[in-house]
């Protein structure tokens, strides 16, 4: 099977999105994204690596490549925290936590620098024991980022009970922003939620001015998005 190959060989790079500050313009980190020439949708590729029961094995070995090419490039010293994408049944696998303590310790980093983002594109089975890993991972010094919020499986439930550091907003609420005050007013609700329960919150998906200076206006604290750096290779970060 390709996907065997594709796996073994390692035959994916990452790309590497800048997230800011709205009101400081301070870039804060990047966040890791898997690209592959044989893989026009990389969600294509984890869902062929599921389907031969092989998700862990790429996912760990996306997020070794990643933290690996960050590191060699400096960029963690320089450029802030890395956010790498990770499933959560990757987080109930029961190797991820030496897996996780082997990059900790081959890259000679602490654990405040990783930041676990988990991707809602997988239906949660077992949630108490993912919550419990979750807690463990924090009470290690991992800070946990929920992704695309409003999209996919994550629900309140999710917000409120894994008590993550970053809520990740989906781009859907940053498409036309500014013309539309529903998304104002559910936008608000979060950031109140987040102020009130020390959560950062991300906006992601931002690709005009006018939607920047609206979520600017609206308090958000922290944003993603083409308009404010497209995901690029490392060779154009330095």
């Amino acid at each position: 099977m390709f996907i065997d190959y594709f796996i073994g060989y390692e035959k994916f790079h990452h790309y590497f999105q800048p997230i800011y500050s709205v009101v400081s313009k301070k870039k804060l980190g990047y966040e890791a994204l898997l690209r592959s020439e044989h893989f026009l949708n990389p969600e294509t590729a984890f869902l062929e690596a599921k389907k031969r029961n092989r998700l862990y094995e790429l996912d760990s070995r996306s997020m070794h490549k990643a933290v690996s090419a960050y590191h060699s490039a400096g960029l963690l010293s320089k450029e802030g925290n890395l956010f790498v994408n990770v499933f959560p049944s990757t987080i109930l696998h029961s190797s991820f936590p030496s897996f996780l303590n082997k990059i900790m310790t081959d890259f000679a980093l602490n654990s405040q620098q990783i930041i676990l983002e988990i991707t809602e594109t997988e239906c949660v089975n077992r949630f108490h024991l993912l919550k419990s890993k979750i807690f463990e991972l924090k009470s290690q010094g991992f800070q946990i980022a929920l992704d695309d919020v409003g999209k996919g499986y994550f629900n309140f439930q999710s917000i409120i009970e894994l008590e993550p550091n970053y809520l990740k907003l989906d781009r859907y609420l940053s498409n036309d922003l500014h013309l539309s005050r529903k998304k104002q007013a559910l936008i608000l609700v979060f950031l109140d939620y987040c102020k009130e329960n020390n959560v950062q919150l991300i906006l992601e998906g931002l690709e005009k001015e006018i939607e920047v200076k609206t979520a600017e206006s609206l308090g958000v604290p922290i944003a993603q998005g083409y308009f404010l750096g497209k995901p690029t290779s490392l060779m154009n970060t330095v």
